[in-house]
């Protein structure tokens, strides 16, 4: 047995766990990126006096209620906030 240094299935398996650590950060942080980019999207429709009009289309409140149900499902709104957002644009 050597000291010191890997032999080559060491190396192999080292290099596959840093590998799979940087894949599942990366995933990650893409992930939580494109939620707060949802978010302020969301939250950017909400104040735009396009979704203040009393008379949005069917076709809008529908998709505002699927972006909604996304943020929902991907963790960026509680059951709570969702609930709310929901009744707003129903309302309108």
């Amino acid at each position: 047995m050597r000291g010191g240094r890997p032999g080559l299935i060491g190396t192999v398996a080292r290099t596959a766990v840093v590998a799979g650590t940087a894949t599942a950060t990366s995933r990650a942080v893409n992930k939580r990126m494109q939620q707060r980019e949802m978010q302020k999207e969301a939250q950017s429709q909400q104040a735009s006096p396009a979704s203040a009009q009393s008379g949005m289309t069917q076709e809008q409140k529908l998709a505002q209620l699927k972006q909604l149900a996304e943020l929902k499902q991907m963790g960026a709104l509680t059951e709570e906030e969702f609930q709310q957002e929901k009744q707003k644009i129903l309302a309108q």
